[in-house]
């Protein structure tokens, strides 16, 4: 039998061109409208139409076609008969090998197996057996390393030739069942072969076309670049040359007019953005303005598979969907984020944030209606901010009643059915994860979600695969080998159908579309696949036998040409600045790039711009909102808090206290200043409950009574958070200057009367209104003269504090001098922190609580009267407001260009 070898130029004529040769080709067989015998082997599915489409419009008549599908396709009956060992079942395997021998940290393993069994794949695709011993093998690996008597190679040496020859064992893996296939099915044809090759390289195709042509007549069509013709495949030619060997850049682009290159410019752009907004932008306009143009077949080239979301997310925006080809990683899908919030839920204990983020999941609690979820969710929220339980879903369920226990209990409930204390096989790990969803109300949300469908086949899949092993592994190990099978596993939505199109350069390899754009052509991203360790040495490949890296690069360069040559019209585009670092284009497009401007003379990167918009008049505020608020809503209680945000800026009262838009504090994992003030408070009113009057105690019987409620208020936090220690050593540095400070006052006539102090007075407004104040004092003294002395306690420098008693505009003081009423002769900041103790006291406490009380007056009955509360807050009251995003002050006040 006889192989024929039929060059084609990769071009948009490839596929009418291979199928006049496929006719040719038959009609040396006696019934050339019948190729029903013979077999076509394509490199991808996707060609299969457009090539029967060719198929007919060349035969002119009724056409019989031959059988057409991949090399996998055609060897799965003979693949399927194999007892292949699945591949999750042969990493498992090589894992259990690998840690019974504790070569190496528990950790690494999931990696070495992962790197091995690529490495183990790559050497049976190319049939080529690893060296027969350890000892060989290592002689390969000082050869190809220059190195001897090395420890690490010899361990290497040892570990790759034990797991290798380990896996030849029992069933074969998918890489070497598929050998075994493609031999019987060779041995099974009976009509002639046709191969369209997707490479100029043949590889391990070589020995397929050979075994076959000694039994059926063997077509091979083949690209080659160098047969294609016209101003584009000649700028390509000149900047990437098919032979290894060729002149210079300088010389070989000489060989092209400004007119050829200008003809090539037209039918290619390069674009490069500064930023990913920009360049999805760039992405967007094209291809609307390409569908603008009538064009219907349109393909994004996803190097930069980020970016090319960015550009996916803008087309849908306008009403373009796409159809996406490469697919998403299943860890990416709305279905593997509940299931990851949910194991994180487990291995934190009930972290807070990672338990919010549970329970806000869309996908949980089937059984329960939209607003019930929410209400629970909300509960827990509140339960937490109340509790200042950062973790622990047992101590939550003991804090928690209402809508937070109801839903604590189905956790906790699910946690018990998983279990993750106890170690168990992969398979029985699964099998509680799936249990602990159900009970969690997840399934009926996933059996109605696409990527959810796919998830749970999967799940059921592994799960069958690995039911015959026994290996155990704690909660941790087995999350590390999900979170790795959940990156590796895809998930493609196929139910789009759309002239645009999102694929990969390797999916592109030999089909035309009317336009092309190559998304995120730098360095980074336009590159071949990473190998594993050992094969990106190429000293290693060379003493293996495997084809060289440059390989792989001549490839891509191929691929890449052949997309431009294919489309119509294509732009390449790449992002040239990322986190303030220029980022180049990839070599090959560099050198196009410098091709086309030795030629023409001229920059031929076009730069993308972001969009200015101007906003809308009708959406663009006319000035500073002021709002009015009627009667029935004018806030029935004040706190000295909430006054002062009304000083400030009236618009963050209206915000915070009529709308109650204030921001729940978020909760803090150790001790923050607030909270480092609030456990002063504690511990001062807890020791002056104990000793009203220092005077005449023993002063170090005094101190270490202090020491002890001050460790008795810092003990849980410390338990929980050992960096909470400085803040109780901060306080301890203070003691000797309190009790100084306290024994010196005492001198002076004061005696502690009361602390932490809930005070409420009815203020009269007139006109039958009435306003009540509330507040908290910290404390309360007594002078000789009778008066009342309130002191705040404040963890802050005496110098800021002598600032804010001074400042006409702080109400606080003044606000519980009112609260508490008359005969209040001092009111002060007791500075706790700093190098001085001491109190900044309020200049006439009386006769500013008198002028307070009529600002008070004046200004809720002006607010009964639809006075408005303009947003007219000072820089420094609006520098840390969360109401900024409402009132949009700072966005008004900005300076505009025209």
């Amino acid at each position: 039998m006889t192989t024929t070898l039929v060059p084609l130029a990769p071009d948009a004529g490839f596929l009418t061109a291979a199928a006049g040769r496929i006719l040719r080709f038959a009609a040396a067989e006696e019934n050339p409208a019948d190729l029903s015998a013979a077999s076509l082997i394509l490199p991808n599915l996707k060609l299969a139409e457009p090539l029967n489409a060719a198929l007919a419009a060349a035969a002119g008549g009724p056409l019989l076609l031959p059988r057409t599908d991949t090399l996998n396709g055609m060897v799965e009956p003979w693949l399927a008969a194999q007892q292949v060992m699945p591949d999750a079942r042969r990493q498992l395997m090589l894992h259990n090998l690998l840690r019974g021998r504790e070569w190496l940290d528990e950790g690494m393993l999931w990696d070495v197996v992962a790197e091995l069994t690529q490495l183990f794949d790559t050497l049976t695709e190319h049939e080529l057996p690893l060296p027969a011993d350890e000892a060989s093998l290592l002689s390969r690996l000082e050869a190809a390393f220059d190195l001897h008597n090395s420890r690490a190679l010899n361990f290497e040496a040892r570990l790759v030739s034990a797991l290798w020859h380990a896996e030849a064992q029992g069933r074969p893996s998918r890489a070497a069942a598929r050998l075994l296939a493609t031999s019987q099915w060779l041995a099974s044809l009976r009509g002639p072969l046709m191969v369209m090759l997707e490479s100029t390289e043949p590889g391990p195709w070589q020995k397929l076309i050979d075994a076959a042509a000694e039994r059926v007549p063997v077509l091979v069509l083949q690209p080659q670049r160098a047969l294609a013709t016209g101003p584009l495949a000649d700028l390509l030619t000149a900047a990437w040359p098919c032979g290894d060997e060729a002149p210079v850049l300088a010389e070989r682009v000489a060989t092209l007019s400004p007119d050829v290159a200008h003809e090539a410019s037209t039918q290619l752009q390069l674009c490069s953005a500064e930023s990913l907004e920009t360049l999805g932008q760039a992405v967007a306009d094209q291809v609307l303005d390409w569908l603008a143009e009538g064009r219907r077949n349109i393909a994004l080239v996803a190097c930069d598979r980020l970016a090319a979301r960015r550009a996916r997310a803008l087309l849908e925006r306008e009403g373009v969907l796409l159809q996406d080809e490469t697919g998403w990683k299943m860890v990416t899908t709305r279905v593997a984020a509940v299931v990851d919030a949910w194991l994180e839920v487990l291995a934190s204990d009930a972290w807070h944030r990672a338990l919010i983020d549970l329970l806000r999941a869309p996908l949980l609690f089937h059984d329960l209606e939209p607003l019930a979820r929410a209400r629970a969710a909300e509960a827990v929220a509140g339960l937490i901010d109340d509790s200042r339980i950062a973790s622990g879903m047992n101590r939550l369920r003991a804090a928690a009643e209402g809508d937070a226990s109801a839903i604590l209990d189905r956790l906790l409930a699910a946690r018990a059915e998983i279990n993750p204390g106890q170690a168990c096989s992969l398979a029985e790990w699964l099998r509680r994860l799936l249990r602990s969803l159900e009970l969690l109300g997840a399934l009926p949300h996933f059996e109605r979600d696409m990527a959810g469908r796919e998830w749970l086949g999967w799940l059921e899949t592994r799960q069958t695969e690995l039911a015959d092993d026994d290996s155990r592994f704690r909660f941790g190990a087995w999350r590390t080998w999900f979170n790795r099978q959940m990156e590796a596993e895809l998930f493609r939505d196929e139910r789009v159908d759309s002239p645009v199109i999102i694929t990969h350069l390797a999916a592109s390899r030999l089909r035309s579309f009317e336009a092309v754009i190559v998304i995120g052509a730098d360095g980074e991203h336009l590159a071949p696949p990473r190998a594993p360790g050992w094969l990106t040495h190429a000293g290693v490949r060379r003493e293996l036998g495997l084809p060289g890296l440059e390989t792989e690069q001549r490839q891509l360069r191929e691929d890449l040409a052949g997309v431009l040559l294919a489309a119509d019209r294509s732009m390449i585009v790449w992002q040239s600045l990322r986190r303030d670092e220029a980022m180049m284009p990839a070599p090959d497009v560099a050198v196009l790039e410098a091709a086309l401007a030795m030629t023409l003379g001229l920059g031929v990167v076009r730069q993308a711009h972001a969009h200015a918009i101007a906003p809308a008049a009708e959406l663009a505020p006319q000035g500073l909102p002021a709002p009015g608020i009627s009667p029935a809503r004018v806030p029935q209680r004040l706190s000295a808090s909430a006054l002062q945000s009304l000083m400030d800026c009236p618009y963050r009262y209206f915000a915070r206290h009529v709308l109650r838009l204030g921001e729940r504090e978020e909760l803090a994992e150790g001790i923050e200043k607030r909270d480092f003030g609030e456990f002063l408070h504690l511990i001062l009113h807890r020791f002056h409950t104990a000793f009203p009057v220092l005077a005449g105690q023993d002063e170090a019987g005094l101190l270490v009574a202090l020491e002890q409620f001050s460790d008795d208020a810092f003990a849980q936090a410390v338990a929980h958070n050992f960096h909470d220690h400085a803040w109780r050593l901060r306080w301890r540095a203070r003691l000797h200057d309190y009790l100084a400070w306290q024994l010196a006052r005492e001198a002076e006539g004061f005696r502690w009367q009361a602390g932490e102090l809930q005070q409420q007075r009815e203020h009269e407004l007139g006109q039958r209104r009435t306003l009540l104040l509330n507040g908290r004092i910290d404390r309360v003294d007594k002078a000789e003269d009778g008066t009342d002395a309130l002191i705040d306690y404040k963890s802050r420098r005496l110098e800021a504090l002598n600032k804010q008693a001074a400042d006409a505009d702080d109400v606080q003081l003044a606000f519980y001098a009112l609260l508490r009423g008359t005969h209040v002769g001092q009111a002060g900041y007791l500075a706790l922190d700093g190098d001085k103790l001491g109190l900044a006291a309020l200049s006439d406490p009386e006769a500013r609580a008198a002028a307070l009380q009529e600002c008070i007056t004046a200004s809720f009955n002006a607010l009964y009267e639809g006075a408005p509360l303009p947003a007219q807050g000072t820089p420094s009251a609006c520098a840390y407001c969360e109401m900024h995003g409402l009132c949009r002050k700072a966005w008004a006040e900005a300076p505009r260009t025209s």
